[in-house]
C-alpha cells in the first residue's frame, strides 16, 4: 500500500471560511467548522475542525464552487442591484486573489 503524500494548501482571506487543498489527483474545497459550545454534548467546549466539501479536477472549478457558495448568503435581497453588488464584491475578491 502506498503512502499518502502531503497536500498543498491554499488559504486566503478572500476564500474564508473555505480553503483549497491539492493532492496527487484533485483540488479539494474544504471549510473550517466551529462546533457549538452550547450543544449538550460539547460540555461547554468549542472545537474547530476542517471538513472536505467537494473534489474538483482543476483550480478554476474549485474557485467557481467557492464563489457560488459565498454568494449563497441566505439574505433577503429587495433589489437585483443589491444582489449584483454582493456578487461583484465576491467576484472582485477572487479576481484579486488570482492576480497575486
Amino acid at each position: 500500500m502506498s503512502r499518502v503524500k502531503s497536500h498543498t494548501v491554499v488559504e486566503d482571506e478572500a476564500l474564508e471560511p473555505y480553503f483549497i487543498t491539492r493532492d496527487d489527483y484533485n483540488y479539494i474545497v474544504n471549510i473550517k467548522v466551529q462546533t457549538n459550545a452550547e450543544h449538550f454534548r460539547a460540555k461547554g467546549k468549542s472545537k474547530e475542525y476542517e471538513k472536505a466539501l467537494k473534489f474538483f479536477p482543476n483550480m478554476k472549478s474549485a474557485l467557481q464552487f467557492i464563489s457560488e457558495e459565498k454568494l449563497h448568503t441566505k439574505k433577503h435581497y429587495t433589489s437585483i442591484k443589491d444582489f449584483i453588488a454582493e456578487y461583484s464584491k465576491i467576484e472582485s475578491n477572487l479576481i484579486n486573489f488570482l492576480s497575486q
